[in-house]
């Protein structure tokens, strides 16, 4: 009778051996890991709800990282803007000052840098794609160089090359949002006034000269109204720029808060808990000691140390 015994409470020793082993060894890979299972199968029931904040913060990281670029083309678009107001207030501003002096020979002068610099900022890019060409990529927006060319524009296609549709941004809440308002939009106005004032010097001999006719001041007095009207129009899209920087900042810290929110709750489905799982493991291997003591015992038992 005690053969039978001794051969099934061996059997037995060496089953909860291998179950201790085996729970051994998770329990171990947890540890090492940091992880409740290896793959989403190993979550059961909670493997859909951890797929799902999986990629729902995948989703916030994505449009994050898509604002941050932004806040780097605010800040170069910002920048062009101010460059074309401060180009316009100071040809205007010349302006004046000629006709204060009643001197107007570096009218000249100040129109060509003027129209340098705002051809310039007007074809400025951001990471390859010009800021104010609506959705177009290449080439900037302005395709004439010299004063010449604007004076032989005879339309706005002479000018400006560029989409039809503006560049705009979604992030996914159904609100696609313009980035920036075409060249054509914002400088035909100011490019105007540029060729106004080309032709008045041209019909002046090339130079407006010293003293200014009283014909001369009245024209160009026009002309730096209507620069300084220009002037405001490119500060005021430099603070909607402004505005929408802050506007997408606010949704990047939105974005990161809710990422951070589902990190955790990732985190609370899938990471083990270490103090837990070492104290399971303790406990198995004080279980293992002792199945492994008690086969030991009964693997020496024979008929010989009986008698």
């Amino acid at each position: 009778m005690s053969g039978p015994l001794t051969l099934r409470f061996t059997t037995q020793a060496q089953l909860d051996i291998r179950r201790i082993t085996r729970e051994l060894s998770e329990l171990q890979a947890k540890v090492a890991s940091g992880r409740e299972a290896k793959d989403l199968q190993g979550f059961g029931g909670a493997s859909s709800r951890l797929l799902n904040a999986q990629s729902l913060r995948a989703t916030s990281d994505a449009r994050a990282s898509v604002i941050n670029q932004l806040q780097a083309r605010f800040g170069v678009q910002g920048a062009a803007l101010g460059q074309v107001a401060e180009a316009a207030g100071l040809l205007a501003q010349s302006i004046r000052e000629a006709i204060s002096s009643n001197d107007g020979r570096g009218i000249a002068t100040e129109l060509d840098l003027s129209f340098a610099s705002v051809v310039s900022a007007l074809n400025e890019t951001w990471n390859g794609q010009p800021l104010f060409a609506g959705e177009r990529q290449g080439q900037g927006p302005i395709k004439i160089t010299t004063l010449d060319q604007l004076q032989l524009a005879n339309s706005p296609d002479d000018i400006f090359d560029e989409a039809a549709r503006h560049q705009v941004l979604d992030l996914g809440v159904g609100e696609p949002i313009v980035l920036s308002a075409k060249a054509s939009e914002l400088s035909q106005g100011l490019f105007d006034a540029l060729a106004e004032l080309a032709d008045l010097i041209d019909a002046s001999g090339g130079q407006i000269g010293q003293p200014i006719g009283a014909a001369n001041i009245a024209s160009l007095q026009l002309i730096a109204d209507k620069l300084d009207a220009e002037s405001n129009k490119f500060t005021n899209e430099e603070g909607r720029a402004g505005q929408l920087q802050k506007r997408f900042e606010a949704e990047r810290v939105r974005l990161q808060e809710r990422s951070n929110l589902l990190f955790k709750e990732i985190g609370d489905q899938a990471d083990a808990d270490i103090a837990m799982v070492s104290v399971q493991l303790s406990a198995l291997l004080v279980q293992y000691e002792a199945a492994a003591k008690t086969f030991s015992d009964l693997s020496q038992l024979s008929l010989l140390k009986y008698l």
